[in-house]
């Protein structure tokens, strides 16, 4: 019999409770990281998440630190704020521990050393100190794509719209070049995708992690800013025409900065502007982000593909309209702020 895996989640955010609350109520061992008003309120009323008309509240072990190693360290953050995080979650990280990081863009982990020389240079962007690939190994690193319609109503409660779905892969899977590349084993992710199916998690694995990471990147980018400056839900900017046209011509922009990467296997514009339509009235997380006043992940998203394209020779003029006027539209508002 396999013995019960022990799990850590670090950032109680949308993404990061939805998973909780299903890994709790699914009779998992799971202990949460937070902070601040989160934290207190974890710590009094539990973590409650509504889908539908039901609504759940769980009681998981929560605080500031991991309390010790762990088998499975889900780091459910935006990639800025990793670095910030390390000191709470690296308690956790034993020789063995998993490390699966859910989050939006282009991954530290893909700027390795032994990274294909263009993704090298994003490291700067993507990991400035260095502090990540240091100590959050690689060969503990699995890859991991989110698709989650949900939302924060106030710290500790969620809104969740449909099931979560995970995508997990090996950071680096083998090849013939490299028979034992770095990385989880496919036993290994397989087992975690058991037991988050088994909690109503729709999870599984692929041998193509790299290019499920590029199709959610280029939806990202394709769709997040966008929201902001229209202030539009996924399916209203889906099927306007003109809305439709920027974020389709996006898509070809984003594909084929990921085609001159070398990732293969991606899905047409065509198939991914129909699953936006089909998502519902969901803002994204990065209009939320900015009704909210907190810090935008354009950098993981946005300025780490446009660097890439840049050194690839692949023209992005329409992302880099839309990045400018998300940065136009910031600016605006700070200016706003001062002068009320």
């Amino acid at each position: 019999m396999t013995a019960p895996l022990h799990i850590c989640i670090a950032g109680i955010g949308a993404i990061g409770g939805t998973l909780a609350a299903c890994l709790t109520r699914g009779g998992a061992s799971v202990s949460l990281i937070a902070r601040g008003e989160t934290l207190s309120r974890l710590r009094t009323h539990g973590l409650t998440v509504t889908e539908g008309d039901t609504t759940f509240t769980c009681h998981p072990a929560a605080a500031e630190r991991a309390p010790g190693p762990m088998d499975v360290l889900f780091l459910a953050v935006k990639s800025h704020q990793l670095p910030d995080l390390l000191p709470a979650v690296l308690p956790a990280v034993g020789p063995d521990t998993l490390i699966v990081p859910i989050i939006n863009g282009i991954p530290w982990w893909m700027t390795a050393d032994d990274a294909p020389p263009a993704f090298r240079t994003l490291s700067p962007l993507l990991d400035p100190t260095g502090q990540l690939a240091a100590h959050l190994p690689a060969r503990q690193i699995a890859g991991c794509v989110a698709y989650a319609f949900c939302a924060i109503e106030a710290p500790g409660q969620i809104r969740s719209l449909r099931p979560m779905r995970l995508v997990l892969g090996r950071s680096a899977p083998d090849t013939p070049d490299a028979p034992h590349a770095p990385g989880p084993t496919h036993d290994r992710l397989t087992h975690l995708a058991g037991l988050l199916n088994a909690c109503g998690i729709d999870a599984h694995v692929t041998d193509a992690i790299h290019a499920e990471i590029w199709t959610k990147l280029a939806t990202n980018v394709a769709t997040n800013p966008l929201s902001v400056i229209t202030g539009a839900t996924l399916e209203a900017m889906a099927t306007d025409p003109a809305t439709r046209a920027i974020i389709r011509a996006s898509l070809d922009e984003a594909i084929a900065t990921g085609a001159a990467c070398g990732i293969s296997t991606l899905k047409p514009a065509e198939t991914i502007c129909a699953m936006m339509a089909a998502a519902g009235p969901h803002e994204t997380s990065m209009l939320q982000d900015f009704r909210a006043g907190r810090t935008l992940e354009t950098v993981a998203i946005g300025d780490a593909l446009v660097a890439l394209a840049r050194a690839l020779a692949v023209p992005t003029p329409i992302i880099d309209t839309l990045l400018g006027l998300v940065a136009f539209q910031r600016r605006s508002l700070a200016r706003k702020e001062q002068t009320a």
